[in-house]
């Protein structure tokens, strides 16, 4: 599903190791979250946040032993990005995003909850106008999309989009979160590697 994701964002062959790398970054993620909510008490899962948000390799003494493999594999990922990124002349992508994990963020409340607060209505009637509201973005990035000229690139407006496709594709409220529940993209998957479209 991690690749999957990833190929639905950059498929260009030109960008294979942005693949790779964004591929590597997901599975961490996805690893890191399962593991928090299904075996990390709130204690070990705090230690844990703030031993990537430090990004040093000295705080592995400070884990519980269940997290100390969680936090190699990070700093593994991490040090492959650097690698990488010294190899293309790219390093400030890694000191921009050991800035950000630097930064504490608080949980949030959801788009459905904010949206039942703000306007007080029932969590179905504010899944349908959220539904409603992606709808007209998406004309609206669309509208956004074909406007010349532009500041931005289109190789940056089409990561964007792609991205926003993605998150469609994965999290749709009509048919399920297809990330969690990987049996759901099975037909994605297959007509994309198994029964590709002949070029």
């Amino acid at each position: 599903e991690c690749y999957f994701w990833i190929i639905c964002i950059y498929f260009e062959p030109k960008y294979r190791v942005a693949r790779v790398l964004n591929a590597k970054i997901y599975i961490v993620l996805t690893t890191l979250n399962d593991t928090c909510d299904n075996f990390g008490t709130y204690e070990e899962v705090q230690a844990l946040v703030k031993a990537i948000q430090r990004l040093d390799a000295r705080a592995l003494d400070e884990l519980p032993d269940r997290m100390k493999n969680m936090y190699r594999l990070t700093l593994n990922v991490y040090d492959e990005i650097e690698e990488e990124a010294e190899k293309t002349g790219s390093t400030f992508i890694v000191e921009y995003a050991k800035e950000e994990f630097e930064q504490k963020r608080d949980h949030a409340p959801s788009s459905v909850e904010c949206c039942m607060k703000q306007y007080g209505i029932s969590d179905k009637e504010a899944v349908e106008f959220l539904l409603n509201e992606l709808s007209n973005a998406w004309k609206n990035i669309g509208r956004e999309y074909c406007q010349k000229p532009t500041l931005l690139p289109t190789v940056f407006k089409d990561r964007i989009i792609n991205y926003a496709r993605s998150m469609n594709l994965f999290y749709d409220n009509r048919n399920g979160d297809r990330y969690t529940n990987s049996h759901l993209l099975k037909e994605h998957l297959t007509a994309l590697f198994v029964d590709p479209v002949p070029l």
